[in-house]
């Protein structure tokens, strides 16, 4: 018995069922007024039937697309698929098979140990360890039945075991795939590029010859083989443009090893170096106070082209290349001060005179809309207000790209940083200094809620983000919300 209704948060309510002393009889049962169910009279009488209550539906709102889940719980299931998964049948199947070949210079493969071996048996246990590339190498060496197959089709009529190397295939099928490889990787892309060509290496020396001359490196092997082509192209490309700027070519020269294949870059290096290091005695000159000092027993060349170098090696970090990726010897000469952020130094080159007339001229210039947000914007961030953060909406040629560069002036002419990214790399060519907003906050390509961006709190670039007063990013509507999570979590 219930006195009076009770309203509990998270079930249904316990209706009122007082013990008013009222009994019946039916079929030789009492009943009294626990056996009655809750009911309203008037809608009974109305409607003249019962009536158990309205529909109940329990809803979830979720932050993100969850495919699996979506596929398992909200398809539609037919008693076929019912009855498939009820009796346990496979629901997934790979035909045919796809093996990995791996392939790995000499003494380079994986291996696998106890740090606690001693130095015996660790060098016991390492001899011991075989490969699927050196299996191949010995049963080549062993028979003679596969010596006029590729390596990455011979899966297509052998199949390997672990521990026990290659045998002839008696059923099935397969597809063989060879993982890719970079000409940053050196003599290992030119094993891959040797493998697709050369058949039935029975030794790594054997595959390394070329018409019964041994060479001592696979990029040797292909250069006598003519699968590799020299850097004449690179060497006209820069013939062409000698008598541009050096910085311009230095950049040229950065982006041609990071996005193509270049064969011999010291080489191109040492031929053009004159006209890539063109204008570093006037740096040396008049940017003595961000640079160390010039050494005492140097020649003007030395100094040049070292210092050549160095800012070669800027140009590839913002890359994020380094002198080992490039297959290049870098400068000897520390010439960075310690405490001196390369980053935030290019960020402020600009003229604040220059900046502040261009800010002069370009406000006159400004629509209602235009000066109403600029007023806005800078209010709040000159008096250090919250919230600081704005969304700019207007049609195509409505102004606001004007906009962001009068804001660019506006605060390069006081002094402060200002870091303009987009959402594409066209539209970053429309700002001075811009960039895409993956490659100035490295944003992961694959970025789920909660990520952070890949920044390191000591880093060249977390320094700049302090010193930064205003970030514009423009496109905005063309990045995923994780972006800017990642963003945020990270500043």
């Amino acid at each position: 018995m219930v006195r009076k209704s009770i309203l509990c948060e998270n079930s249904y309510p316990e209706y009122a069922r007082p013990n008013n002393g009222v009994t019946w009889k039916k079929n030789g049962l009492t009943f009294d007024n626990r056996w009655v169910i809750p009911y309203d009279p008037y809608m009974l009488k109305k409607y003249k039937a019962h009536i158990n209550g309205s529909h109940r539906a329990t809803l979830e709102v979720q932050n993100q697309y969850d495919e699996i889940a979506m596929t398992v719980q909200g398809r539609y299931i037919s008693p076929v698929q019912a009855v498939w998964r009820l009796l346990g049948y496979a629901t997934h199947e790979e035909k045919p098979a796809v093996i990995l070949l791996p392939y790995h210079l000499e003494g380079q493969h994986r291996v696998s140990f106890d740090p606690g071996l001693d130095e015996v048996q660790l060098i016991a246990a390492i001899q011991s360890q075989t490969s699927i590339f050196l299996d191949w190498i010995k049963y080549n060496s062993q028979h003679t039945d596969g010596r006029h197959l590729l390596y990455s089709n011979f899966p297509l009529f052998y199949t390997h075991v672990k521990n026990r190397g290659w045998h002839p295939r008696k059923k099935g099928q397969t597809i063989c795939r060879m993982p890719v490889a970079v000409p940053r990787q050196c003599e290992h892309y030119y094993l891959r590029t040797l493998l697709t060509v050369k058949t039935g290496a029975k030794s790594y020396w054997d595959l390394y010859t070329v018409d019964s001359i041994v060479y001592n490196s696979p990029s040797a092997a292909c250069r006598a083989l003519g699968l590799i082509f020299d850097d004449s192209d690179w060497i006209f490309l820069f013939n062409e443009v000698k008598d541009t700027p050096a910085a311009s070519l230095r950049q040229t020269f950065a982006s041609a090893l990071a996005y193509s294949t270049v064969i011999n870059p010291q080489a191109i290096w040492d031929q053009f170096r004159v006209n890539f290091t063109d204008d570093c005695l006037w740096r040396l000159q008049n940017l003595d106070g961000n640079v160390e000092t010039t050494p005492s027993d140097w020649s003007e060349d030395e100094c040049r082209y070292d210092y050549g170098l160095w800012l070669l090696e800027k140009n590839l970090k913002d890359l994020n290349l380094n002198w080992v990726d490039v297959r290049m010897s870098g400068p000897t000469h520390s010439w960075s001060r310690q405490e001196q952020n390369n980053l935030i130094a290019d960020a402020m080159r600009f003229d604040q005179y220059e900046q502040r007339v261009l800010f002069d001229q370009s406000i006159l210039s400004f629509s209602s809309g235009q000066n109403s947000a600029f007023n806005t914007i800078t209010n709040v961030i000159d008096n250090g207000l919250r919230p600081n953060t704005f969304f700019l909406q207007g049609p195509a040629g409505t102004g606001k790209t004007f906009l962001y560069k009068v804001l660019c002036n506006y605060y390069r002419s006081k002094g402060d940083n200002v870091l303009c990214v987009t959402s594409s790399g066209i539209a970053s060519l429309l700002l001075l200094g811009g960039s895409t907003a993956h490659s100035q906050f490295r944003i992961p390509i694959d970025c789920p809620d909660g990520t952070r961006c890949s920044i390191n709190r000591q880093s060249p670039l977390a320094g700049l983000l302090k010193k930064t007063r205003l970030i514009i990013w423009d496109e905005v509507t063309m990045q995923l919300k994780h972006n800017f999570g990642a963003v945020d979590l990270t500043l």
